[in-house]
């Protein structure tokens, strides 16, 4: 039961690492190592304590704890202490894992139907300015750009198709190996 338990976190873990990279590249190796830390204390840790602890830049580490705390992973409570009121983290383990799968799932959503968006509409640019418009809303003001007076060129949404095609991949990949896919 315990290993179980065990291999389960990991996989919890591995989920968090990589939410966190998608973010930005090296969050998910240093939020992991937050994330178990938090575990291992198992009750409420001031935000300094982790930091200092963990060898993390304060401003580093609010900014992993806060995309954690937006993702529902874990939450905060004020801690009161002798000299002031602090910051604490928690976090809910008995939850953690359906919270994750359910955004990973909700990202996905929302990247297959802005892919479909991608490869449905045709859309239009400024190249200077990189403005960006829908087709019936450049003839409404004849294909020029309303910032600078440059003309608009047809977008080819092949590129950010093909990115949003990689992590709709990488997400679905991701919820296979969990089997919740």
């Amino acid at each position: 039961m315990v290993r179980k338990k065990r291999e389960a976190l990991e996989q919890v873990l591995e989920l968090v690492e990589r939410l966190l990279d998608m973010y930005q590249q090296g969050y998910g190796r240093k939020g992991r190592i937050i994330l178990s830390y938090l575990i291992e204390q198992g009750g409420v840790v001031p935000e300094e304590i982790i930091g200092r602890k963990l060898g993390l830049k304060s401003n580093e580490a609010r900014k992993i704890l806060q995309i954690l705390a937006e993702q529902g992973i874990i939450s905060f409570r004020r801690v009161a202490s002798r000299e002031r009121s602090r910051q604490g983290w928690y976090i809910d383990t008995d939850n953690l894992e359906s919270i994750i799968i359910n955004r990973l799932k909700r990202a996905l959503e929302k990247l297959k139907t802005r892919l479909e968006y991608e490869m449905q509409t045709n859309i239009y640019y400024c190249p200077h300015d990189f403005y960006k418009a829908t087709i019936d809303e450049a003839f409404d003001i004849g294909f020029t750009c309303p910032r600078c007076g440059s003309i608009l060129e047809e977008y080819g949404g092949e590129r950010s198709a093909s990115f949003l095609r990689e992590k709709i991949k990488e997400i679905e990949s991701l919820l296979k190996d969990i089997g919740a896919l």
